[in-house]
């Protein structure tokens, strides 16, 4: 019987796994998963080719808040390694710090298949066919699945596991999709020699972060803790800013459309077949490859683990796929969610680095409680 087990040990389960033990360093901890932490991360960085993140260099996976700073400092990452005014880290600096930082907690090599409530706990069903007890168990399984429009469900996305940039010599590639991930991708393919076109439903918009800034902290987070459960989702939409772009994308992708490198068009797609694709004002676009970077699903598919447990369970999402859950995270006793479906307790950057951060805070709260009665 584990006190705590974490299935998902990507950025999210990973740092809970490393607040937990910090509160509680007697509890028997594990985390289920047969990747390194940083495998997905890396991988989703790859396919669109980012280079630095967006967020600032005060939100990583450190436990003191100057944890990056003093490990740039201590390792050799110069000035070269931040960006900007709020000195977003570069992917190497992060990456490194991060790999340092997540170092610990025992790993299974296996995946949660399936959970069943027990007397004391919660068993899990995994997929090396054993099977784990565990007195509290905490769900951080990462993004649900890439979002595919309807007019163009059977093309390549690129948060798909086997996307690769470079796996056809296509000359004429449209990337559709006006986020960080579309722009960054269509340059990376235009630096590759590609003739893109960009496919977009609005004008490429410059913000310095996907979400408000001050829900990275107790001016807007507490407020958004004293408003109505109920009333949050609308309150979480008003603060998000999907689809926007930093000012070092959006100056590199206004540039390249300026010089006409990459060409533009605005609209819905309506369909594709293999010599491209067709808006829904009756515009095509001629194209030898198309790819998606239209973000993630809102609701967890029915047959992942996560919608499984939703309906198993008889939890309650609201309409953008936010479980309810309380203040320690709780969608049912002992069964705990991070990450965007834990957005309803953590604010619009739950899904972010921030909110692995905002979620460890409220798990170690109730791990430090757990030692003291304990003792």
């Amino acid at each position: 019987m584990y006190d705590w087990l974490i299935i998902g040990g990507g950025l999210h389960g990973a740092f809970a796994a490393q607040a937990i033990t910090a509160a509680g360093p007697a509890a028997r901890l594990a985390v289920l998963d047969d990747r390194p932490a940083m495998a997905d991360w890396q991988r989703r960085a790859d396919a669109c080719g980012m280079t630095y993140l967006r967020s600032s260099n005060a939100h990583h996976l450190g436990r003191r808040a100057d944890a990056l700073r003093a490990f740039a400092a201590a390792n050799g990452f110069d000035s070269g390694h931040e960006l900007g005014y709020y000195r977003r880290p570069s992917r190497a600096l992060f990456e490194t710090h991060a790999r340092h930082a997540l170092a610990g907690p025992a790993r299974i090599a296996t995946r949660g298949q399936r959970i069943e409530r027990m007397p004391q706990g919660w068993r899990v069903h995994a997929t090396n066919g054993q099977t784990y007890d565990t007195r509290r168990l905490v769900l951080a399984l990462g993004p649900n699945a890439p979002y595919r429009p309807m007019g163009a469900a059977d093309c390549e996305h690129v948060y798909d596991a086997g996307f690769a940039i470079d796996r056809y010599a296509s000359a004429r590639p449209a990337v559709v999709g006006g986020g960080i991930t579309g722009a960054q991708l269509a340059l990376r393919l235009q630096e590759l020699g590609h003739t893109v076109c960009w496919v977009t439903r609005t004008p490429p918009r410059r913000a310095d972060f996907d979400s408000d800034p001050c829900y990275a902290g107790p001016r807007c987070l507490a407020p958004f803790a004293h408003t109505p459960i109920e009333t949050r989702t609308a309150v979480l939409a008003e603060a998000r800013q999907p689809g926007t772009l930093p000012p070092d994308i959006f100056a590199r992708i206004t540039a390249a459309l300026a010089a006409g490198d990459i060409a533009w068009r605005r609209g819905d797609v309506e369909s594709t077949d293999t010599n491209g694709l067709l808006l829904a004002d009756g515009r095509r676009i001629d194209a030898d490859r198309v790819i998606l970077a239209t973000g993630f699903e809102n609701h967890a598919r029915p047959d992942s683990l996560l919608g499984h447990t939703l309906d198993a369970l008889e939890l309650r999402c609201d309409s953008d796929g936010h479980v309810f859950i309380n203040d320690d995270l709780e969608a049912a006793p002992g069964l705990h969610l991070v990450g965007r479906p834990a957005s309803l307790q953590l604010g619009p950057m739950a899904g972010n680095i921030k909110g692995a951060r905002l979620a460890g805070a409220r798990l170690a709260a109730l791990a430090k409680r757990g030692a003291r009665n304990a003792a």
